[in-house]
């Protein structure tokens, strides 16, 4: 059985609710085994030392890809100048493979994760787990997706909204993490 996708708790676990929901869209709920579950919230924990918050989210995605390798799933962390959208794209081709990603997104003052979960022509679709996240132009809110999307970002706004939100930040700050389920 599916579940809906979640939103966050606290203010501090995007990360983890993010990944969560990206499995839950790609696996049954019976499907995934509750100390990966329990790993994913404990390895979290490193994401909100100060020092490197870059090092949580990157441990998750290697604890996964050898928790799940056995459940067909395959994992990609990418960071800095290896996350963009354009042709030929690891996101968009994970996208259209049925996979899910996980992004980090920031606003004026901080960030967050949000789970990436369908793309077409027109819309890349989302779910947002920060509960009434205000949205810029060109990014709709959807109310009747609850195991798919609660945004959608038009695809010829996608770039200009990503630029401005990433003009006073460092390259080294985007993370992204691909999440695709192999048939065995």
């Amino acid at each position: 059985m599916k579940t809906p996708l979640s939103y966050q708790v606290t203010t501090n676990d995007s990360a983890p609710i993010a990944i969560i929901n990206a499995l839950s869209s790609l696996y049954e709920r019976e499907e995934i085994d509750s100390q990966v579950i329990e790993g994913i919230y404990s390895l979290s924990y490193s994401i909100l030392v100060p020092k490197d918050k870059s090092l949580g989210i990157k441990h998750i995605a290697l604890f996964l890809e050898r928790e799940m390798k056995e459940s067909g799933l395959v994992v990609s962390y990418l960071w800095s100048h290896e996350v963009f959208l354009g042709p030929g794209c690891s996101l968009y081709r994970t996208l259209t493979n049925g996979g899910r990603a996980v992004a980090k997104v920031f606003s004026e003052s901080s960030s967050r994760y949000i789970t990436i979960t369908s793309i077409t022509n027109d819309y890349l679709y989302f779910f947002d787990p920060l509960y009434g996240s205000e949205y810029v132009e060109g990014v709709d809110r959807i109310y009747n997706a609850p195991f798919l999307a609660n945004g959608r970002i038009k695809m010829s706004k996608l770039s200009d909204i990503g630029y401005t939100h990433m003009e006073n930040r460092n390259q080294e700050e985007k993370e992204l993490v691909l999440f695709e389920r192999v048939k065995q």
